[in-house]
């Protein structure tokens, strides 16, 4: 099976299915409470519950490309479901998965059909990349993603952190495994240093990167907050998977 495509510890907190509702202000963010310094929460390592290898997302194109079986060969672009439709089988989810995994599942199901089966999975091209950056930002908006890009990057090309912001407690929200929220809390006072490691913020496509106006003292505090100041548009458009049951909040 193939597939081709063409410094300090993080604090994670990882959703359960939870209610995804956004506004846009990014003001007073906390009110006018006092700075409560963070809790001290175990520090996974770097990236944890992140995919680092490309995941498919919807109107990407693919080429499925059959060893023993050329009649079978075909390109197909990813519906905006996340489904393709290939010839014998049925059809199957790509979206949200990687080459790899799409490459597995695609031979184990035409061995059923098939004597010899070798399938390749390319990437021929790829949907447009987008990341969110919002909150205590001059401009918060949407942004194409560029090759190697960082949150410090991201917030500068938002118009840079306006006064209030806390450079030192800046959340990335990204899409685990499951397509639901991941959250990574990163000092980005380190990376205007040079003292943090570049995959520490690291974005991927459909990252959102929020710039609070106070840290963050608890995980219930962050997401009452999280659900008034950010847009629910952002959620729905870059297809994070949100559900309607109480938050379940799980810190790592």
């Amino acid at each position: 099976m193939n597939s081709i495509i063409g410094g300090s510890p993080l604090t994670c907190i990882r959703f359960g299915p939870a209610v995804l509702c956004f506004a846009a202000a990014a003001f007073c963010l906390f009110g006018c409470a006092n700075k409560t310094p963070p809790p001290q929460l175990p520090a996974p390592y770097p990236g944890a519950g992140l995919i680092d290898e490309y995941v498919l997302q919807p109107y990407d194109t693919l080429e499925i490309k059959f060893f023993h079986n050329a009649e079978l060969n075909e390109v197909v672009t990813i519906r905006p479901d996340g489904m393709i439709s290939l010839q014998m089988i049925d059809e199957v989810r790509a979206a949200g998965l990687t080459p790899s995994q799409l490459d597995t599942i695609l031979t184990q199901k035409y061995s059923l059909l098939l004597n010899q089966v070798m399938i390749t999975v390319f990437v021929r091209s790829f949907s447009d990349q987008k990341i969110y950056v919002g909150g205590e930002v001059y401009i918060p908006r949407v942004i194409s993603l560029k090759e190697r890009m960082n949150a410090l990057q991201a917030v500068f090309m938002a118009g840079g952190f306006k006064p209030d912001a806390d450079v030192s407690s800046v959340v990335i929200i990204s899409r685990g495994p499951d397509q639901r929220p991941v959250a990574r809390r990163v000092n980005l006072k380190r990376a205007l240093k040079g003292r943090l490691a570049f995959d520490e913020y690291r974005l991927r496509a459909h990252d959102i990167v929020f710039v609070p106006k106070t840290s963050l003292a608890k995980a219930d505090q962050f997401m009452t907050h999280i659900y008034n100041f950010l847009p629910r548009q952002v959620f729905l458009s870059f297809e994070y998977e949100i559900h309607n049951e109480p938050l379940d909040v799980e810190l790592r």
